[in-house]
């Protein structure tokens, strides 16, 4: 892990300046050390060694703990129609739930 400076005040005061903050000195010279100490984490985890190390798509188990889905017989069209208050051919009749507006 390199400690040489990677981002420069100039760099992180041209970042404020496009992000529209203002910084004192202060705040520059800290957001570019802490900015370059970011940077030599990355630098650290760059140096792992991930050859032998299975993707992770998915921390949590995929198994579904559902059933398998299995055709079921349901009512025929015709018994829910005759059991219906209302019917026209094969469509089941049901009250307005919306007003009309009036024009």
């Amino acid at each position: 892990m390199s400690k040489k400076q990677k981002v420069s005040e100039k760099e992180v005061e041209k970042i404020a300046s496009l992000s529209r903050l203002s910084l004192s000195q202060e705040e520059l010279a800290r957001h570019t050390e802490d900015m370059n100490n970011i940077l030599d984490h990355m630098d650290l985890l760059n140096e792992v060694d991930t050859d032998n190390v299975d993707e992770l798509v998915n921390v949590h188990d995929m198994t579904s703990p559902l059933r398998d889905d299995t055709f079921e017989d349901s009512l025929d069209k015709d018994s829910v129609i005759e059991n219906s208050p209302e019917s026209s051919k094969d469509y089941i009749e049901v009250p307005l739930v919306l007003k009309k507006e009036s024009q």
